[in-house]
């Protein structure tokens, strides 16, 4: 489901739901220059819960599925180009939904059970990714930056065939730039998984097609400013 993006880090990815998070920021300490520092994805995937993302979804007695993603690199300036950028590994827990009727929300739906990766839900759900993410680490050379995130919307930036979500927050750390925004812009591009032609866009929701992965697009991109 839309809501298991993200990736990305990504990716977020990916299932939703979950506790909001808050958090309390200052603004930066007075003095330090404001950030501006711009990440562009260079490797990165995003593994829906098993078996995948298809047409219904599947059905468990759990009332919680779990995407996940690998650990997301990028090329971040500055520093340098040269230094790379990583978010390592997420986990996104998301409620699943429970079927309240035989077919009901979804054919296949057996009372007692929950329904998860539904791709007709992906991304009807991007308002709400955000919350089942919560705290974004990127870790650039030394240096890690904390984002608490605050809201998430489907993004428009995506190039034509991909599919993408916006998560955005407030630097928690380092403490001289607590307060600061960032934003992680997530696409989704190729795919994989039973009957996938590699296009997760033209896949995502179409008859007998189960989507195991998808991978970041590499106009996926970290901007804190």
């Amino acid at each position: 489901m839309l809501r298991k993006m993200l990736l990305i880090a990504a990716a977020v990815s990916i299932p939703i739901g979950a506790t909001a998070v808050s958090a309390v920021v200052q603004s930066g300490t007075a003095g330090a220059t404001p950030l501006a520092i711009t990440c562009k994805v260079t490797t990165g995937t995003v593994f829906f819960a098993t078996p995948g993302l298809s047409q219904n979804g599947s059905f468990q007695a759990a009332s919680t599925s779990t995407a996940s993603t690998s650990t997301v690199n990028f090329k971040c300036t500055p520093p340098t180009a040269t230094t790379p950028g990583k978010v390592k590994p997420l986990a996104i827990v998301t409620p699943s939904t429970q079927c309240t009727a035989p077919n009901v929300p979804v054919t296949g739906c057996v009372v007692g059970q929950y329904n998860y990766d539904n791709a007709g839900a992906f991304a009807g759900n991007a308002s709400t990714l955000w919350s089942q993410i919560g705290t974004i680490k990127l870790k650039i050379g030394a240096t890690t930056y904390t984002t608490a995130l605050q809201s998430s919307t489907i993004a428009t930036t995506c190039l034509s065939g991909e599919v993408g979500f916006n998560l955005k927050g407030k630097l928690t750390a380092p403490a001289a730039h607590a307060g600061e925004t960032s934003k992680l812009t997530t696409c989704l591009s190729g795919d994989s998984g039973t009957g996938t032609t590699g296009n997760f866009a033209a896949d995502l929701g179409q008859p007998g097609i189960t989507i195991a992965s998808a991978t970041i697009a590499t106009d996926s991109k970290f901007k804190i400013t």
